[in-house]
């Protein structure tokens, strides 16, 4: 827990820092389901769909060499994001987990004081690592809507052209509403950090 014994960074000038916890509290665990369950699946979805794509004749798609490359940059997103997680999520845990694994009974204030610390500064480092995560598995979802999109685009020797040009249209009004749904709750998430600026879950003491 402890960086280096007896160089335990001091945050904020040297003030102890209260335990820290997520904002929203089920945050972390909403981040594991997107990065640890959905970004497996996507990835999957993303290097099958580009098999797929590899194995056809370039004239049943419109554009197959760009189409390929999307899927592959979506697929290789989401796989980063879960190694960038699962980093993450090694430094993400709660004053109860402290209490359950360390002897506090009878601890001095001191040994309370790196306690504190030590979860202050680890609680930073889940944050920087779960925000680039984040942003992965976001951007490769939407690499993954585009890639269906175009992949949907009929070539010149494909059949049923005018339905996959409509199926291609709304995976791609989806595409541009999952933009606009991704930057509505990252403006909702940071409106309610700001509200609670000064508190735990940001990184602050009370």
């Amino acid at each position: 827990m402890f960086e280096k014994a007896g160089h335990v960074s001091t945050p904020l000038d040297g003030l102890t820092p209260d335990w820290q916890r997520p904002t929203p509290l089920g945050y972390g665990q909403g981040a594991k389901e997107a990065q640890f369950v959905a970004a497996p699946l996507l990835a999957a979805a993303a290097l099958g769909l580009a098999g797929v794509v590899a194995g056809a004749k370039d004239d049943l798609f419109l554009l197959s060499g760009p189409t390929l490359l999307v899927l592959v940059l979506s697929a290789m997103a989401l796989i980063f994001s879960i190694q960038l997680a699962y980093h993450a999520r090694k430094f993400l845990y709660s004053r109860q987990d402290v209490e359950d694994w360390c002897d506090l009974e009878g601890a001095d204030q001191q040994t309370l004081r790196e306690l504190r610390i030590g979860q202050f500064n680890d609680f930073r480092t889940w944050r920087k690592y779960n925000n680039k995560a984040n942003r992965y598995f976001n951007a490769g979802t939407v690499l993954l809507a585009f890639g269906v999109a175009a992949a949907l685009a009929p070539g010149d020797d494909s059949t049923q052209r005018p339905w996959r040009w409509f199926a291609a249209a709304i995976v791609l009004g989806c595409a541009i509403g999952e933009i606009y749904w991704q930057r509505k709750l990252k403006r909702a998430v940071d409106e309610r950090a700001e509200q609670s600026a000064g508190a735990v879950g940001q990184g602050g003491p009370q």
